[in-house]
C-alpha cells in the first residue's frame, strides 16, 4: 500500500478538478436549464420548437461522443477551447436538459388557479415566471435536482477520456503505472461515494428546508 503515498498530489490536484468541474458543469446546467424550460413553455411557437429540439438531441446523444466530437470536431471548424473548458461546457450542454425535463415536471406543480389569478393582478408571462413560478417549481423539485447532480459528478470521469488531469485520470495514470488497477480504483470509487454522499445530505437538507418554508 506504500505506492499511494507517492501519488497522493495526483489525486488530490484529480479531486480538486473533479470538483472545480461538478461547480462549473452544474452552474451552467442549471442557468441554461432554466432558459429551456422557459422557452418550452413559451407561447411563442419558435422558442418551443428550439428548445423541445435541444432537449431531444442532446438528451440522447451519450456523453462521451459529445465529448469527443466537441474536442476534436470543434478543431476542424477553427474553433477550439482548452481541455478543462471544452470539458465544463460539454457537461453543460449534456446535463442542461435534464434539468430542464426535471424544472418542467416541477412547473406542473402550479396550480391553473394561481395562474389565473396571476394574470388577474396583471402579471405577464414573463414577471409571473421569473418571480413566481419558477421559484415555487425549483422549490418542489430539489431532491431530483440532487440527483441530476449527482449523476452529472460521477459523469465527470468522462473528461478523463480527452485527457482532462481528473480524478478518474490520474487514477488510471497511477493504476497502469504500478500494475494495482484493483486498488487504485477501489480508491476513486470511495472518493466519487464520499463525493455523491455528501452532496446527497446537502441536497436531502435544502429540500427539508424548502419543504417547510411551504
Amino acid at each position: 500500500m506504500s505506492f499511494f503515498s507517492g501519488y497522493i498530489a495526483d489525486f488530490s490536484s484529480g479531486v480538486l478538478i473533479t470538483l472545480e468541474l461538478t461547480v462549473l458543469g452544474w452552474a451552467g446546467a442549471l442557468l441554461l436549464g432554466t432558459v429551456l424550460t422557459a422557452m418550452r413553455v413559451s407561447p411563442i411557437r419558435t422558442l418551443n420548437a428550439a428548445a423541445t429540439a435541444y432537449v431531444t438531441v442532446f438528451r440522447n446523444i451519450p456523453l462521451p461522443v459529445q465529448m469527443v466530437l466537441f474536442v476534436f470536431g470543434l478543431p476542424l471548424l477553427g474553433i477550439q477551447y482548452p481541455l478543462f473548458a471544452s470539458a465544463a461546457i460539454v457537461l453543460v450542454i449534456y446535463t442542461a436538459p435534464f434539468v430542464s425535463e426535471t424544472l418542467r415536471s416541477g412547473l406542473n406543480t402550479v396550480s391553473t388557479g394561481e395562474l389565473e389569478a396571476l394574470r388577474a393582478l396583471g402579471f405577464g408571462p414573463r414577471p409571473a415566471m421569473q418571480h413566481i413560478i419558477l421559484p415555487q417549481a425549483f422549490g418542489t423539485v430539489i431532491q431530483p435536482l440532487g440527483n441530476v447532480l449527482i449523476t452529472m459528478i460521477k459523469n465527470t470521469s468522462v473528461a478523463a477520456l480527452v485527457g482532462v488531469a481528473d480524478l478518474t485520470f490520474t487514477t488510471n495514470k497511477a493504476a497502469v503505472d504500478q500494475a494495482q488497477p484493483f486498488l487504485i480504483f477501489s480508491g476513486a470509487a470511495i472518493s466519487y461515494l464520499l463525493i455523491g454522499l455528501i452532496v446527497g445530505r446537502l441536497v436531502g437538507i435544502l429540500d427539508r428546508k424548502a419543504a417547510f418554508s411551504r
